[in-house]
């Protein structure tokens, strides 16, 4: 499925794995801070002047790898210990991954880019193989780049050779990001939130007959969004109402955090490994996407009725549950459902010692859930010409950076401790081929700065 980067194939573990996977887990989270300047890196101050005198070095694909996999990996399925009859009919899958997510959805995907090209981990359906885990007790250091590298290929993307097109200035890039954001040598990942998959889910939680919300439009006179008759028929609740913007908060609030998730593993990921990096908002959402000046990730974008046109997906990799992948918002529920209905089909893995007796049972949705669901979800796309109303069906707000850290300026510039001895010795311990004989990276020609 992956068109592969032309990173080494490793054979062996470096040394330097067995320090990353040793690193006592508290002292990552103590030693963490974001470390910006990498190789090649300029900085044009009068106050911290620097140029570097290395060469800019890429990460190899074991350390993009190993950042990935701790970032989204899989990590096998989850217990699902909860009460089959009220609460497991909410998940959407069994997967789970390196970060906790309502509803078991991981709707949020990585992309990444570097020198060689853009990438997409695409990990949504992946059930793991017996033994295919993030955890690989008992394995040989050998063995455990096998697995950690074979997985990250199996769910690997290309979506374009060459490092993003994103913005290198104003507006799409804030002025104090502009210096390091994306330079050469460097690895952006930038994490990407499919919206409409728990925001639908969810609807078929406030809109079930034991919570009976009445979702009333803020827009439109407070009235009740395409659920009318319901509340007539006393099906919902006329007293128990829910504005679409308190909802959407709703739902942003439960799915931003997966993007600070992914993103905080990554930087402790990078302080085990000893990389520099850190997370930033500094790139304005459409550009990145692809909806300003520069192509970004190439998203596809519509034309709502009203307001600038919003991201819904990345063709035939990453789609919205909405127009225009759907013909309509009813047929984008009955997609949606297909796919998580999917995941409760008897011969897909469940954690459980009597799977099937446990899942038999799990409750479907009544046929009037259903309706109100689509009904609520046609009422949206019909009056604003996108779903969600605020939200982008494609979000993104975090980004992290990892990236070599130029010894040199934290020598110049700080105390002994700004960088630990995992960022001290680690070309020495992970790239010895490009490492100078004091351990230091490879250095541009003419040398000192």
């Amino acid at each position: 499925m992956a068109t592969m980067p032309p990173h080494e194939t490793h054979q062996r573990a470096p040394d330097g794995l067995r320090d990353a996977f040793e690193y006592p887990f508290f002292q990552t989270v103590f030693d963490r801070k974001s470390r910006r300047v990498g190789l090649g890196m300029e900085i044009g101050s009068d106050v911290l002047e620097w140029a570097s005198p290395y060469e800019p070095v890429p990460l190899s694909e074991l350390e993009e790898a190993l950042i990935c996999m701790a970032a989204t990996g899989l990590t096998g399925l989850n217990l699902g210990d909860l009460d089959p009859a009220r609460g497991m009919s909410t998940l959407v899958q069994w997967t789970t991954r390196t970060w906790p997510s309502s509803c078991s959805n991981h709707g949020t995907e990585l992309f990444f880019t570097n020198d060689n090209g853009t990438y997409l981990l695409n990990l949504f359906g992946l059930v793991p193989e017996p033994g295919e885990i993030a955890s690989f007790s008992g394995r040989t250091y050998d063995e455990q780049v096998e697995g950690i590298v074979e997985l990250y290929r199996r769910a690997l993307v290309e979506i374009r050779p060459g490092r993003a097109p994103l913005p290198t200035t104003l507006p799409g890039l804030f002025e104090f990001n502009q210096w390091n954001a994306n330079q050469p040598g460097t690895t952006l990942f930038l994490p990407v939130t499919n919206t409409t998959l728990e925001y639908i889910n969810l609807l078929f939680i406030y809109l079930s007959r034991s919570y009976g919300f009445t979702i009333v439009d803020e827009q439109q006179g407070h009235r009740p969004a395409g659920l009318d008759d319901a509340v007539r028929s006393g099906r919902l609740q006329a007293d128990r109402t829910m504005t679409i913007a308190e909802l959407e908060q709703r739902v942003l609030s439960m799915l931003v955090v997966e993007q600070a998730f992914i993103c905080q593993n990554i930087n402790l990921a990078l302080q085990a490994i000893g990389l520099g990096g850190w997370t930033f908002t500094g790139y304005l959402a459409r550009f990145v996407m692809g909806g300003g000046d520069v192509p970004g990730l190439g998203f596809r974008f519509i034309e709502p009725h009203s307001g600038p046109s919003c991201p819904v997906g990345l063709d035939g990799h990453f789609e919205a549950f909405s127009p225009p992948y759907y013909a309509n918002m009813s047929e984008a529920v009955d997609g949606f459902m297909a796919v998580k209905w999917a995941a409760f089909d008897e011969d897909v893995p469940k954690p459980y010692l009597e799977p099937d007796r446990i899942a038999s049972a799990i409750p479907r949705p009544h046929d009037d859930t259903v309706e109100l669901v689509k009904a609520y979800c046609e009422y949206v796309f019909e009056t604003y010409g996108r779903f969600p109303v605020y939200l982008d069906p494609m979000y993104q707000r975090l980004t992290a950076q990892a990236q070599h850290v130029d010894p040199d300026f934290y020598e110049a510039y700080y105390p002994p401790g700004a960088l630990t001895e995992q960022h001290l010795r680690h070309f020495e311990r992970w790239h010895p081929d490009l490492a100078d004989e004091d351990g230091k990276p490879p250095r541009r020609s003419g040398g000192a700065r």
